[in-house]
């Protein structure tokens, strides 16, 4: 075998498969993985549900599954910021959507077994991922309704209900 079969050999064996990663990022122990991390950091959250750690090279080694991963997450947080503009917040549109981003963040780093379906039917639809987001507004409405639960709701309403009510009140 020549150097380069044996490179090609090298890469191809450490390139992680799109079911590698959606495991890696929603498979069972990962929220326990991230946690253990954290405490033993002892610095507090260091959102370590985010750092692929070992597997990182492996990820970035497929570039269009990390691509898919990240455009997944900036077009949640686009939809979620779009979605709340249209609703004419005012000063409370800032709270909230800082609100959503941290439920949305929670829900990809932790997702409960219910959404990991619904997550992994997004991930895999290739149509999605033609451009720099994803630009289908009904399955990033569609996948949001199924990532935030009433309580998400409710958190976001209150932090631009509170933010409103500041700015009345001073």
């Amino acid at each position: 075998m020549n150097t380069e079969q044996d490179s090609s050999t090298l890469v191809e064996e450490n390139i992680m498969s799109r079911e590698e990663a959606i495991d890696l990022f929603f498979g069972k122990g990962s929220s326990e993985r991230g946690a253990r991390i954290e405490d033993e950091a002892a610095v507090g959250n260091i959102s370590a549900g985010l750092d692929w750690g070992a597997a990182l090279p492996k990820l970035l080694l497929n570039p269009g599954l990390y691509w898919r991963l990240k455009t997944l997450r900036i077009s949640l947080n686009r939809e979620m910021r779009l979605t709340l503009e249209s609703m004419d917040l005012g000063v409370g549109r800032k709270a909230a959507l800082e609100t959503a981003r941290a439920c949305i963040k929670e829900k990809l780093i932790s997702p409960s077994p219910d959404i990991i379906p619904h997550l992994e039917l997004v991930l895999k639809q290739d149509e999605l991922y033609n451009e720099e987001f994803i630009s289908n507004r009904d399955v990033l409405q569609s996948l949001l309704q199924q990532l935030l639960s009433s309580e998400d709701k409710e958190a976001i309403a209150v932090a631009a209900a509170d933010k409103v009510k500041c700015s009345v009140l001073f």
